[in-house]
């Protein structure tokens, strides 16, 4: 490009008409200065020329915004590159919206075509992308992981501690209540009558012995002596005694009742708590990646 041509030599360096009334001269045009003028116009032309023609563009006289669309179309193309080569192709990329940029695609488990789109195709030989709606990226471990391998949710393995302290309640008296003067008491269970159908029979089995006084004294058959002997009855025999109907009777009276609690634990059940897979705080946006 030219460098900028020089001032016309003038006191103001600039053009003044003449005015024959006075007698005043104008601006003498030297070839000099039109050769200026028209060198730099030529070399103007022949730059803008170059710029359409960076835009694959030809000039066309019936326009004049050529120049600034074949600048945008450069700028575009620059940019495309500058893209490609930060961000290549099959680079997962959070987009903030439903609807992908020109020439990007959704990651969500789709297949591609692999001669269409052979860069993408290099980091994804398959032809199908990654899904990944509600994965996260984890970088790949020293060790034991593949790439684009995938790892269900999990927690560490970890312990809790936690104990529960043994009580010794020791021993508890339970009382009654006397409600006429409105404080507890023993507990005083009286008198408690059995029931009175108890009609039966004793067998009593006995052998008379002399008492040696001349008489008959009457013994059990386990030996003991039974009082009231009887005489003139010989020969050993039985006699059943009969039990009429009575009751019998149990004195409870006042008592306690003692509970042994004692030394003891308790066991203690832990609620699970917590959502339904392990997360964080999170913002949900789209997964994208560049076709080319």
């Amino acid at each position: 490009m030219k460098d900028i041509i020089e001032p016309v030599d003038t006191e103001d360096h600039l053009f003044h008409d003449g005015d024959p009334t006075t007698g005043a001269e104008g601006t003498i045009v030297y070839a000099k200065i039109m050769n200026a003028l028209q060198g730099a116009t030529i070399d103007i032309q022949t730059e803008n020329k170059n710029i359409l023609a960076e835009a694959k563009m030809t000039p066309d006289a019936s326009k004049n915004n050529q120049l600034v669309t074949a600048i945008k179309a450069i700028a575009t193309a620059i940019a495309n590159t500058a893209t490609a080569s930060a961000i290549p192709p099959g680079v997962p990329l959070p987009w903030p919206l439903d609807t992908p940029p020109a020439d990007y695609a959704l990651m969500q488990g789709q297949t591609f075509d692999t001669v269409k789109y052979p860069k993408l195709a290099a980091a994804y030989p398959s032809g199908k992308l990654p899904d990944m709606r509600g994965w996260t990226i984890k970088g790949k471990p020293e060790s034991g992981r593949a790439v684009l391998s995938v790892e269900q949710d999990g927690v560490k393995s970890h312990t809790h501690s936690g104990s529960v302290s043994n009580t010794d309640l020791g021993r508890k008296t339970t009382s009654g209540f006397d409600y006429g003067s409105k404080q507890t008491t023993s507990f005083d269970y009286g008198n408690k009558g059995t029931d009175a159908q108890g009609n039966h029979n004793h067998s009593m089995p006995f052998q008379f012995v002399n008492d040696g006084g001349g008489g008959h004294g009457a013994r059990a058959w386990d030996g003991n002596v039974v009082s009231n002997p009887v005489s003139n009855y010989a020969g050993n025999h039985g006699h059943t005694v009969f039990i009429g109907a009575h009751d019998h009777w149990v004195g409870i009276g006042a008592h306690d009742h003692f509970i042994d609690i004692g030394a003891h634990g308790h066991s203690v059940t832990i609620n699970a708590a917590g959502n339904a897979e392990n997360t964080v705080k999170n913002i949900a946006f789209n997964y994208i990646v560049r076709l080319a």
